[in-house]
């Protein structure tokens, strides 16, 4: 249902979601960091959220002619100065346990592909760092979260197995030295006497060659199911039949992590069987590109050219 709102419909909420603007902003002030841009992280960090925030200052939407002020700020201050605690906290972790040398972070990656019925399709992703040290080429990616209790499901993650495959699908003359991913992770709590370590963690995930080829054949399965998909859908539609037969809300666990589509009640609506386009009118916008933030580099990325390599290290 939300790959159905956000990719085919293109809904993009205009609620701010603190815990993706903390993430994102905290995402910039690490790669500017790592890159050698900037050498105090948390200043960066609160600099640029400041900013941000007064932008916010004095929003307001209208719902039945009613203006209603749209206050977020006092949740985006909050997270403002949790960032900045976090990342000073990063900063001298970090120097414990740096051994490796950056080779570029926040990359887009473009990967030509194709299903199991060769319909030909994109993979995009935009990774965090790229990383190498005497063990080889590692993929890192940071998590702001709560605590650290859903690191059993790392292994398994798509995301962290996927990555690690994009990037020799990419340099294919790196293939032998990619050696897997990084998890890591930034507990969002501030130190204190009543709070209790470790306020930040990695993991490493090693693949291997076998692990690269089932990924691949992961993908092209996924991407099946997704086109096939998306005709069942056109043709429903061409019909004039429900696309409710085919699409449904599955809510599970991890759909709790304050999910746009959850706080403006879409999802609420949509289980009851409403017109959420018409509602959703109220709390966002639709026919948005939801790849528009990839298109600007979209015909330079494929295949992405990093060109730091051979400087070394940051």
């Amino acid at each position: 249902m939300k790959w159905y709102l956000t990719f085919v419909l293109g809904f993009l909420s205009s609620r701010i979601n603190k815990h993706f603007w903390l993430g994102t902003l905290v995402h910039y002030a690490l790669s500017e960091y790592h890159m050698g841009r900037t050498t105090d992280p948390a200043h960066l960090f609160f600099e640029v959220g400041t900013e941000l925030i007064n932008q916010e200052r004095g929003e307001t939407i209208t719902i039945d002619g009613e203006e209603i002020e749209w206050d977020n700020v006092g949740e985006l201050e909050v997270a403002l100065d949790l960032g900045v605690a976090m990342l000073e906290g990063y900063q001298e972790w970090f120097h414990e346990n740096d051994d490796f040398d950056v080779i570029d972070t926040e990359l887009a990656y473009y990967i030509q592909m194709e299903d199991y019925k060769e319909r030909p399709a994109t993979m995009v992703a935009r990774l965090d760092r790229i990383t190498e040290n005497s063990d080889g080429i590692r993929v890192g990616d940071f998590k702001t979260c709560a605590d650290f209790r859903d690191q059993k499901w790392i292994d398994q993650d798509h995301q962290f197995r996927r990555y690690p495959w994009m990037v020799r699908e990419a340099h294919p003359d790196w293939a032998d030295e990619v050696v897997g991913s990084e998890w890591i992770a930034l507990r969002k709590v501030r130190e204190s006497n009543r709070s209790k370590p470790p306020y930040f963690m990695n993991k490493l995930i090693p693949l291997d060659e076998d692990d690269f080829r089932e990924i691949g054949r992961e993908l092209r399965a996924e991407l099946t199911n997704l086109f096939d998909l998306e005709h069942r859908l056109v043709e429903a539609e061409m019909n004039g039949e429900s696309i409710r037969e085919i699409i449904y809300p599955n809510p599970m666990e991890r759909c709790s992590w304050d999910c746009d589509y959850f706080a403006n009640g879409l999802c609420q609506a949509w289980r009851r069987g409403h017109d959420v386009t018409e509602f959703g009118d109220h709390f966002g916008t639709w026919g948005v590109d939801p790849y528009i933030e990839y298109k600007d580099d979209w015909e330079t990325a494929v295949p992405v050219v990093i060109g730091r390599r051979e400087e070394g290290g940051h």
